[in-house]
């Protein structure tokens, strides 16, 4: 069985206890309370009124309040609803008549004589015309809930539907960049050394490993992400000068919480980019760690605007779309703090994710 026919059953039984209740309240609560032993025209008259008022919830619900009120028809549907109860309690009161009810029910239950003669009849039954508006008024206050909860059910797939082609499009951005400039560091590195230039095009085949399997899925473990930074780290200092220093801290073992794949490798390329310096000493500072389920990330670098790392970011898409990224997969549940000082010529990025 499907969740749908599931849901649609629990719907329908809802409706038959409603239903049950109103009328053993409406049909038999009230009239054996009396005491006595009614006619079988009054259980007639008790069940037509009832089915009417089943037909008259149900017609409202599913005709009038879509077709009039929610299309701001207000005084049409107030129309219709006075139409309805003046029918209800006409057919009501000719159905009085055809049975004779209230000869039935004064042969059995005899009223009291008043002074100056019986006691003048009522043109309207004051308890139907009660329980008809409480009927039309529970039927329209559930249509117009309904349309409301559709309306957010709609809303809610259409932002997930746009999230989800937005990190499309942002994953599509992002693992393309990555590529083709890892590929420059290992052509370069051939001309001066076979040897690495060997091991870096295997660490570029795990890397691609990941890249092409992990990144399919909305989440990769934690564990694989870890090495997937620690290839690229490596991959980097291949290309740096020995007069950088990158300094790379992380915990060994991890539990592979679930995270967004590729989502720490712009602040890594970013700091290659800005913080390496050909002819200065540089140091790049990396530290990932994990706390209570917290995945704390810091990376700090000094500041070379007209320099970078050939394989490094270039162009700030990767950075740019991890931001937006971190919006959508981790509203509420992330804290992201980018400071420069001017003073010492640092770029520090700070990014805390809770992944439970």
């Amino acid at each position: 069985m499907t969740r749908e026919n599931t849901k649609g059953g629990v719907v329908v039984a809802m409706h038959l206890l409603a239903w049950a209740l109103l009328g053993f309240v409406l049909v038999f609560y009230q009239p054996l309370s009396w005491g006595v032993s009614l006619p079988a025209v009054f259980w007639v008259k008790q069940f037509l009124n009832f089915g009417l008022l089943v037909a008259l919830f149900y017609f409202n619900a599913h005709y009038l309040v879509p077709r009039y009120l929610l299309k701001n028809k207000v005084f049409v549907f107030i129309l219709w609803v006075v139409a309805l109860v003046v029918l209800m309690l006409v057919v009501s009161k000719i159905a009085d008549q055809q049975l004779e009810i209230r000869r039935h029910m004064e042969r059995i239950m005899p009223r009291p004589r008043h002074h100056g003669g019986p006691k003048p009849r009522h043109l309207i039954d004051g308890i139907l015309l009660m329980t008809t508006l409480l009927v039309i008024g529970v039927s329209t206050s559930m249509a117009v809930i309904q349309r409301w909860q559709a309306d957010a059910r709609l809303r809610d797939a259409v932002e997930k539907q746009n999230i989800t082609s937005e990190l499309a499009l942002l994953k599509a951005q992002i693992n393309p960049h990555f590529f083709f400039n890892t590929l420059n560091n290992i052509y370069a590195l051939s001309y001066t050394n076979v040897e690495e230039s060997r091991e870096a095009t295997l660490t570029l085949s795990r890397m691609m490993r990941y890249l092409l399997y992990e990144t399919q899925q909305d989440v990769a473990p934690l564990s694989l992400e870890f090495a997937f930074i620690d290839d690229y780290i490596e991959l980097m200092k291949l290309r740096v000068q020995s007069s950088s220093n990158v300094q790379y801290t992380r915990d060994e073992a991890v539990p592979d919480y679930p995270i967004a794949p590729m989502l720490l490798l712009p602040f890594v390329e970013n700091a290659f980019k800005h913080g390496i310096n050909a002819s200065q000493e540089s140091e790049i500072r990396i530290d990932a760690r994990l706390a209570n389920g917290a995945l704390k990330l810091h990376v700090e670098n000094h500041i070379f605007p007209t320099q970078h790392v050939a394989g490094a970011e270039s162009g700030g898409i990767g950075l740019n779309n991890t931001r937006r990224r971190l919006d959508l997969l981790y509203p509420e549940k992330h804290r992201l703090e980018i400071l420069t000082d001017e003073k010492a010529n640092t770029y520090t990025v700070n990014l805390t994710i809770n992944l439970t």
